[in-house]
């Protein structure tokens, strides 16, 4: 078993998150690639694919159509992805009203939608192609990048990632041309899935990490290694909570039957006062499916 030797190996190295001599084989392959390995660092607990190759530079904006998101098209992504876009839009809700605002990776652009009506200016940084045609059609501003972005001159009060830095092969260099794109005192959230969920770590779910782990997530952090990237990116007053996206029916389901779903499947497990007390005790263990972060420029 080769460890990974890719970049993004070596920069998590050079950042002091994960030791060459403390990676093991974590699960043999990701859900669609066999010839994909998941490492898991035993002193850091994050966790990194062994190779990254499988994302070269044309591989989101060759992406055909919007069946990455949903085959019916946006109406019916948006309703996928509404219970996450109205919570994202809250949590910005303090930062964007009346400020200038950029969502990188915007996808279908659900969050730019709920905060457009309060913030002063809204863009988006969307690389694949059909989908950033789709939203400059709807009025909106769309670069493919942050650098070319940055590029244009334009600034931002505020910048967010919504499940995309995992997805990113050059993470840092990223995150430090999202710095440059914010004025001074601007503010970045960036909102990750966690090394450390439940399902992954203390219930150990097979069924599970055989369905999470993707070719395009090629690193899941830790509160300390998500902290770290945008401390060395030149942010400060960094400060990372857990979230808790999926209830504890899900959570059951996944541990009874090994499958998605279980809060659409059993909706007479659903309470609201249960679903806060379960994610408050998660949070309080660190044991959450998400981590985000708030870093200030």
């Amino acid at each position: 078993m080769a460890k990974p030797t890719h970049a993004l190996f070596d920069e998590l190295v050079r950042m002091g998150l994960i030791g060459e001599d403390t990676l093991v084989l974590f699960h043999p392959s990701v859900r669609d690639r066999t010839d994909v390995e998941v490492w898991r660092c035993e002193r850091s607990g994050v966790i990194l694919l062994d190779r990254i190759d499988q994302i070269g530079t044309d591989y989101y904006p060759e992406q055909e159509g919007l069946t990455y998101w949903d085959p019916k098209g946006r109406a019916q992504g948006l309703v996928a992805t509404r219970e996450d876009d109205m919570r994202r839009a809250r949590q910005l809700s303090d930062h964007v009203a009346g400020r200038s605002y950029v969502d990188i990776g915007t996808g279908l652009g659900g969050v730019l939608d709920l905060v457009r009506p309060v913030a002063a200016k809204v863009a988006a940084v969307e690389p694949q192609a059909e989908a950033a045609s789709m939203l400059r059609e709807l009025g909106y501003t769309v670069h493919a990048s942050a650098e070319e972005l940055s590029g244009s001159g334009e600034r931002f009060e505020l910048a967010s990632l919504f499940h995309v830095f995992e997805h990113m092969t050059r993470p840092l260099k990223e995150l430090q041309a999202i710095h440059a794109l914010l004025v001074p005192g601007g503010k970045v959230v960036v909102e990750v899935p966690h090394a450390g969920d439940a399902l992954i770590t203390r219930y150990a779910c097979m069924p599970f990490r055989n369905f999470t782990f993707w070719s395009e997530h090629l690193v899941l952090h830790t509160r300390v290694s998500l902290a770290r990237y945008l401390e060395l990116a030149g942010f400060t007053d960094v400060q990372v909570s857990g979230v808790q996206r999926y209830p504890l029916a899900n959570h059951l389901f996944w541990l009874s039957q090994g499958a998605p779903g279980g809060q659409a499947r059993w909706p007479d497990l659903r309470s609201g006062p249960v679903e806060e007390a379960y994610a408050a005790l998660l949070q309080s263990a660190d044991l959450t499916d998400t981590l985000v972060a708030v870093g200030t420029k």
